[in-house]
């Protein structure tokens, strides 16, 4: 595994396998939570769904990491869910919940009410919730776990689409031939403003993707859109999934 510096994005990691990216993301949390905790006295991270980050909860629910955490100081937000009951094999949540938080003592666990029928309410929601929780301001969460699909698309942020000009905290999107299509999602200003992004990308699927963005530059891809004002920005590959970076 090695790093290296990059101007946008600020630090990339790549490591032989999707088990060393769940590996080197516990690590950076274990680091980003002692500091949050020791400077303010809580950890404020948002999950992601998906297989590289499931990975990664299976790993912090693991001996090793259960007793090194402060999980007590914890608070679990979600960048993004799906319209399904916290139950649904689907659900974002329930992906977590499984993997990780049944096994550890987290007691501040804020999920998006994916079930709730009309999904621009329950985006106003959870809206109201970060607010409760972060103050009258953007949301500073101390990480924000992102994925990125082949299609470019980061939290259920999609090329083209209307919620990437969004300056809402949450927004309700529709997203043809997605199953489900209709999802909750975290806005790119809440994302940008985080202390810190970790992107976790597994796969030679995402290869020709990784490349658009990491050496193009291109801004038609919304996780190119994210560049966090004053906080780090991590990317963790696979070498399948980085090897065509040059």
């Amino acid at each position: 595994m090695f790093s290296f510096k990059f101007p946008v994005p600020p630090e990339i990691t790549i490591c032989e396998t999707p088990e060393d990216v769940a590996d080197a993301a516990a690590d950076l949390i274990f680091r980003d939570q002692s500091a949050a905790i020791e400077a303010r006295g809580v950890y404020r991270i948002a999950f992601s769904g998906g297989r590289t980050p499931k990975l990664l909860y299976e790993r912090l629910a693991s001996e090793e990491w259960r007793v090194e955490m402060n999980w007590e100081n914890w608070e679990v937000f979600w960048s993004d869910e799906r319209a399904v009951p916290p139950d649904h094999p689907d659900s974002n949540f329930r992906l977590a919940h499984d993997a990780l938080l049944r096994h550890v003592p987290i007691g501040n666990v804020w999920r998006m009410p994916g079930e709730v029928p009309g999904l621009k309410a329950a985006a106003d929601d959870y809206a109201r919730t970060l607010r409760m929780r972060f103050g009258l301001k953007l949301p500073d969460f101390d990480t924000v776990l992102l994925g990125v699909g082949a299609d470019g698309h980061t939290a259920s942020l999609f090329p083209g689409h209307a919620a990437l000009e969004s300056a809402a905290l949450v927004e309700a999107v529709e997203v043809p031939g997605k199953t489900p299509s209709r999802r909750l999602t975290l806005t790119l200003p809440v994302i940008n403003h985080a202390r810190g992004v970790v992107f976790l990308v597994v796969g030679s699927d995402k290869a020709e993707t990784v490349r658009d963005i990491i050496e193009q530059r291109n801004s038609s891809l919304p996780a190119s859109r994210v560049q966090p004002e004053e906080g780090e920005c991590m990317w963790i590959f696979d070498e399948a999934a980085a090897h065509l970076i040059r």
